[in-house]
């Protein structure tokens, strides 16, 4: 089932490569055709109209906001409700790997990794659990996320004593059937949940699914640097609209699945 689903998350995806390729070929193919011309032309300029609005901060905000307003990030402890240990999932990683050597980019997830960090803080010297498996399949050794993750959390202030890591999971599903008994081994029966805000609710919805209740506290979607009313397209920007779209799809998905 792994590899289908991979393949479909690896695929079809605005920012892959694959998809481009497929989305602008349909449209030059149209191109050549007598009778396809003309809606080859109005296919290409859509495409290239979606792709630069979504590639603009404000459009990737457009697109984002639907689910980011229904969470929010913990300001108090009071709002941990009693909460002593953090729970991060994972938003993927890309390794690079050269001569037997590798370094990790952390991409989007690099925001959960903050927010962790920060309620971290907020809540004294709570346990904090990283989630995230060897998602990477090409890669010999796998390299989990969540190993990549502690190296992170321990940069930002968070002793290595007080991280521990999850790196069986897949999906979201998954994260939600392995913490648990992890957590039931620990005695841990209130948590905070970090995640991104278009994630938060197909994970609360999923967590609760398996009958754990965590406390949600979002990532920042946008990095403080942010141009907002510029006007040339952004790499980050077209990454935060991929995602959003992409946990949109995955909400539908494990609806259709009976996960939630």
């Amino acid at each position: 089932m792994w590899p289908v689903v991979g393949l479909f998350k690896d695929t079809l995806r605005l920012t892959a490569a694959s998809f481009i390729v497929i989305v602008f070929g349909f449209g030059v193919a149209l191109l050549y055709g007598r009778r396809t011309a003309a809606w080859g032309r109005r296919w290409l300029t859509g495409w290239v109209l979606a792709y630069w609005i979504l590639a603009l901060p404000i459009g990737a905000w457009m697109l984002s906001q639907p689910a980011a307003r229904y969470y929010h990030r913990i300001e108090t402890r009071a709002e941990a409700r009693g909460a002593e240990t953090i729970v991060m999932l994972g938003g993927g990683i890309v390794s690079r790997t050269a001569d037997g050597m590798a370094i990790d980019d952390l991409g989007p997830t690099a925001m959960r990794l903050i927010e962790t960090a920060r309620v971290y803080r907020l809540l004294g010297d709570p346990l904090v659990i990283v989630s995230g498996g060897p998602t990477q399949q090409d890669l010999d050794p796998p390299r989990p996320e969540a190993a990549a993750y502690k190296v992170a959390m321990v940069s930002l202030g968070v002793p290595a004593s007080r991280v521990l890591v999850e790196d069986q999971s897949m999906t979201t599903r998954e994260e939600a059937i392995v913490l648990k008994p992890m957590l039931a081994a620990r005695g841990i029966t209130r948590f905070v949940l970090v995640t991104s805000p278009t994630h938060m609710g197909r994970s609360l919805a999923t967590f609760r699914a398996v009958g754990l209740d965590p406390v949600p506290s979002t990532s920042q979607v946008f990095s403080s640097e942010t141009k907002w009313w510029t006007i040339a397209p952004t790499r980050g920007a077209l990454t935060i609209s991929d995602t959003a779209v992409y946990d949109y799809m995955a909400m539908v998905y494990y609806w259709l699945r009976g996960w939630l």
